[in-house]
This record gives structure tokens, C-alpha cells and sequence, in this order.
């Protein structure tokens, strides 16, 4: 009897430790049952970033947690320290308590608590073990800047076949205490889980390049042992300032994964990252990797390419570069060459058209629905957006391809330090401008654009790859019955850069004459347009190839 008493009890106490497990396991987000495996642990973490679906996620708030949301503001000093408060939050039928949150985003995309802000959640910071998906961080981005809700994912999946470090995107909706805030793109967090994908010690020194910060400046370190010890930054920064640009490279090669660095700029370049570290110093993250004892780059902020918001899909191949590792690179003969390179295999085994298109074809297929829920204008609306975002990516490879078939050259200037300049080609701009190459009886070889069928803008122009300093260029111009459109301000005939504005010009009727315009190029190597132009509502121009020079006033 006493058995059968002893037995009992203990059966109704094992249902009982069952019932606490169970309530447990939900409370933090875990499926019970047995632990899964290593496979198994692997779908998991992939489903968010794999499946073809939207997450639906809803967030609650504390009224307390709100008002300490509500302090914070994002301003170009910074907005203070990202005080993070305790949520709940439920995805599915699977209810996570006391998840961290706090407010994200800068210039761009920073957003009040109160409008659609962009938020990253740690799932594990107050619950030991706690995971979403088998994810312990996750970032809500509410892609203000890309209303494709593309980019990112689609740049994301390029910097990983490129074979660049880089933390994956998916899609959710989300819901903040009860009020619907739309479409999201759900990216992972930059931490040990994310490194222990690429690396095999996860204990090295990540950085946080924040908002348009260099190495030299005081990053934040995000993991790694010795908070305050930043020698490893400071043995990249001396490398990349080493003056002589034949040992560059060779100490920048001890400090840094300089092949995967050169595949990352290739790669900012090629999708336009008009806002990463190459060419903004921006939004970008860097691992000090042990076992190498070499930094490895990683992107971070995607949602601005191939031409979108500041950036212009026919970017040149050399655009000018602020962070001083990129320019320190570049900057050399051999790492110019190695990432010319770079960008032609990547043309090949990367950046394919097709493949691009119809991936931004099917990842629309999958979101528009979640659009059309709310607002069915604003469903025709993304479809605008999706196809301007595949005009972008056929625009940008057709401009890379140009690029790479008429590169920049590097001029070589004589002892007067003066260069002359061929490979001239001609460009419609506006209208109907006609162009032809001539030679006086003097044996000059010259240019000329035609205005005489109306209105027109046309170019000879070519393009120069140069060093920082001051220029000078100029060359002898003749014009015959040039009349100026009276709607067009910056109308006449004269030399530029393609990114200036005539300051000499001609009109009317003119005899050979010299025109200059000077220029600088702030430092570094950078690809410089250089244009002899007629604007006009009719006439002709001149330009004697011969006479066009550049002058280095370095």
C-alpha cells in the first residue's frame, strides 16, 4: 500500500514539473520537448531568412517603457545612450517575455517611438537562452529610405556570394501595442552568433563604425575581451597611413583581410553603396579576427542602392573614397589593378542581371500581398517601386560594363607637368546635336558639335583617373553663329569637368581662342570626367584635340 502511495505521489509530482516546464518553455520562447539537434538548430535560425513568407510580429510596450522611448531623439551629435526596455512580443502562436528593446536608425531613418520606428530587439539579454528562431538579436528597419523594401535583401545575398561577411534580411510586419506599423525588413544582429558563422573564434574585437566614423576615431566595441584596448585599430590606421605606396600594401596585408577588403569595395562600389565605408565612411562594422590576427570589413545599411537617393547608377569605377582604408588601397598602382579585377570576376560570378531581376521579381511576388493588406494604391505604388529598382540594376551593370571596357586612364604629365589628352568620344546630352571629326589643312585634328536641328547639348568628353591636387584644363575653341537657348542659363561653348559648370565660354561668332577651367581633386585617385561642350539653341563649335591639355599645379 504504502508502494502504491509512494509511487502515486511521485507520478502526479512529475506531471506537475511537466506543466512548470511547459509554462516555461512558452514563456521564453522555447518549443519543449527534447533538444533539438545540431540540423535541426540550423532550419531554425535559417527559417526567418529562408521561408517565403512575412513573419507577423506584435510588440507590447509598458506605459513606463514608452515614456522612456519618448526621451530619446536622434541628432547629428548623437542621441545619448540607447536606453533599452523590457517588452512582450508574440510571433505566431509562441509568446516572448521580457525581450530588450530600444530605438535604432540615424540621419536617415531614425524615427520617434510614436511614428514607425526602426527597433532592435535582444531576445536574450534579460532571458538567459532566450532565442527567436534561434536568433538572440534581431533589427525591425522601416525601410523609410527604400520603398522597395528590396535592397536590402537583395544587396545581402551579393555582398554573401561575393563571399563578404554580412548579416541576413528577411520581411515582417509589425504591430507596436496594438497599432499596425506595416511592412519591415527584419535583419539579423551583429554578434557572436552572427561571427561563429564565418569565423571559428568568435572572441576577437567587433567594432561598431557608427555614424561617420573612421578607425582612428573611438569606435564602439561591441564584444572582446579588454574593453579599452584598442591596439589592434591603431595598428590598422598606422598601416593604411604608411607614406611610401610600394610597402603599403605589404603591411596592410598583415593587419587586414586585404582580398575579402578589396571584394567588400569592389562590392560597394558595383551596388552604388553611396553610404557605406568606401566612399561615406558609414555604416559599416569591423571584426578583429584572433586566428588571422587580421580586421575583415562588414557592410551594414543597404538600402540605398544601385542609384537610389543620392547615388547615380552610372557611378564611376573610382568614385572619390573618405575612409582611409579604401583610399589607402586604392591609392596604389597594385591595388588598383587587384580591384579592377575584382570587379570583372565579380561581373561574371556575381552581379548577374537576370538572376538579380527575376530574384526582386519573386521576393516582390512575396511582400506585395502583405502592401496590398493595408492600402491597395500603395500595393501600384511598390510595383513602381520594384520596377525602378530593376532599372537601377540593368542601368548600373551596363554602366559597369562600359566602365570596364574604356577604363580611366592614369595620365602621365612631363617635367612641366603637363599631360595631353585623347580617347575623346562624343555624347548626346539633349536634342539633336551632330558631331564630326576634321582636320585643317594644318594637319590639327578637330571636334565639332552642330546645333542646327534645334535646341541641343552635346559632348566630347573622356574620362582621366588622377591624384589629389590642383588642375588646370584647357585647349583653343572656335565657334560660328552659336546662339544661346533663352531658358537655359548655363547655355555656351567651352571645356569643364562633368561636374562642374562652364566659367569661360563663347557664343556668337569667335575666332580660335584658349579656355580654361580649373579643378581640384580633393585626394587619393579618382576618375575625373572631362568635357568639351556646346549648349545652344543652334550653331557649331570647334574644339582642336591637339591644344586639350591638362596642367598639375600639385
Amino acid at each position: 500500500m504504502g508502494t502504491r502511495i509512494f509511487f502515486g505521489r511521485a507520478f502526479k509530482g512529475l506531471i506537475v514539473l511537466v506543466f512548470f516546464g511547459l509554462l516555461w518553455s512558452q514563456a521564453v520562447g522555447k518549443p519543449s520537448g527534447s533538444k533539438p539537434k545540431a540540423a535541426t538548430k540550423s532550419r531554425t535560425l535559417d527559417y526567418v531568412f529562408t521561408n517565403e513568407s512575412v513573419l507577423r510580429i506584435k510588440i507590447d510596450i509598458p506605459k513606463d517603457g514608452m515614456a522612456i522611448l519618448r526621451k530619446y531623439q536622434w541628432g547629428w551629435g548623437g542621441g545619448g545612450e540607447r536606453q533599452a526596455v523590457r517588452a512582450t512580443v508574440r510571433e505566431g502562436e509562441t509568446v516572448y517575455t521580457n525581450v530588450a528593446v530600444h530605438l535604432k536608425g540615424a540621419a536617415g531613418s531614425f524615427r520617434r517611438i510614436d511614428e514607425n520606428p526602426c527597433l532592435t530587439l535582444k531576445f536574450d539579454k534579460f532571458v538567459d537562452g532566450q532565442r527567436f528562431h534561434g536568433l538572440d538579436k534581431i533589427s525591425l528597419n522601416n525601410s523609410v529610405q527604400d520603398p522597395s523594401y528590396l535592397s536590402e535583401k537583395i544587396s545581402r545575398e551579393m555582398f554573401e556570394k561575393a563571399g563578404v561577411p554580412v548579416p541576413r534580411a528577411g520581411h515582417a510586419t509589425v504591430e507596436l501595442n496594438g497599432r499596425a506599423l506595416g511592412l519591415y525588413v527584419l535583419t539579423e544582429g551583429f554578434d557572436k552568433q552572427f561571427l561563429k558563422r564565418y569565423f571559428k573564434n568568435a572572441k576577437g574585437n567587433l567594432y561598431d563604425g557608427g555614424f561617420l566614423k573612421e578607425v582612428t576615431d573611438e569606435l564602439e566595441k561591441s564584444s572582446g575581451a579588454n574593453p579599452k584596448d584598442r591596439s589592434d585599430l591603431k595598428s590598422l590606421a598606422e598601416a593604411a597611413s604608411e607614406p611610401d605606396p610600394s610597402k603599403r600594401l605589404g603591411r596592410l596585408e598583415k593587419v587586414l583581410d586585404l582580398d575579402r577588403f578589396i571584394t567588400y569595395l569592389a562590392m560597394d562600389v558595383m551596388t552604388c553603396n553611396w553610404d557605406g565605408y568606401a566612399i561615406n565612411k558609414n555604416n559599416y562594422r569591423l571584426y578583429h579576427d584572433p586566428d588571422s590576427g587580421r580586421f575583415v570589413f562588414f557592410p551594414h545599411g543597404l538600402d540605398q542602392m544601385f542609384g537610389v537617393m543620392r547615388a547615380d547608377p552610372t557611378m564611376p569605377l573610382f568614385p572619390r573614397m573618405e575612409g582611409m582604408v579604401a583610399k589607402a588601397v586604392i591609392q596604389t598602382p597594385a591595388g588598383r589593378q587587384r580591384y579592377l579585377e575584382r570587379i570583372s570576376q565579380l561581373m561574371t560570378n556575381v552581379f548577374k542581371v537576370e538572376a538579380l531581376t527575376n530574384r526582386v521579381n519573386h521576393l516582390a511576388a512575396t511582400i506585395r500581398p502583405v502592401i496590398a493588406e493595408r492600402n491597395s494604391q500603395a500595393a501600384k505604388s511598390h510595383d513602381r517601386e520594384v520596377a525602378a529598382l530593376e532599372e537601377r540594376i540593368v542601368q548600373r551593370a551596363e554602366s559597369l560594363q562600359q566602365q570596364l571596357a574604356a577604363p580611366s586612364k592614369a595620365l602621365k604629365f612631363d617635367s612641366s607637368g603637363i599631360a595631353r589628352i585623347d580617347g575623346w568620344q562624343s555624347k548626346t546630352i539633349f536634342g539633336k546635336p551632330t558631331f564630326a571629326e576634321s582636320a585643317e589643312s594644318a594637319g590639327k585634328k578637330l571636334l565639332s558639335v552642330n546645333a542646327n536641328q534645334g535646341s541641343s547639348v552635346g559632348w566630347w568628353r573622356t574620362k582621366v583617373m588622377l591624384e589629389g591636387g590642383h588642375y588646370r584644363f584647357e585647349g583653343r575653341v572656335k565657334t560660328q553663329g552659336v546662339v544661346l537657348d533663352p531658358g537655359d542659363r548655363r547655355g555656351g561653348v567651352g571645356v569643364r569637368t562633368g561636374n562642374g559648370r562652364l566659367v569661360q565660354k563663347l557664343t556668337g561668332d569667335s575666332d580660335w581662342a584658349t579656355l580654361a577651367f580649373e579643378f581640384d581633386v580633393q585626394d587619393g585617385m579618382s576618375d575625373v570626367e572631362l568635357v568639351c561642350e556646346l549648349r545652344a539653341a543652334k550653331g557649331e563649335a570647334w574644339f582642336d584635340a591637339s591644344s586639350l591639355k591638362l596642367t598639375s599645379k600639385r
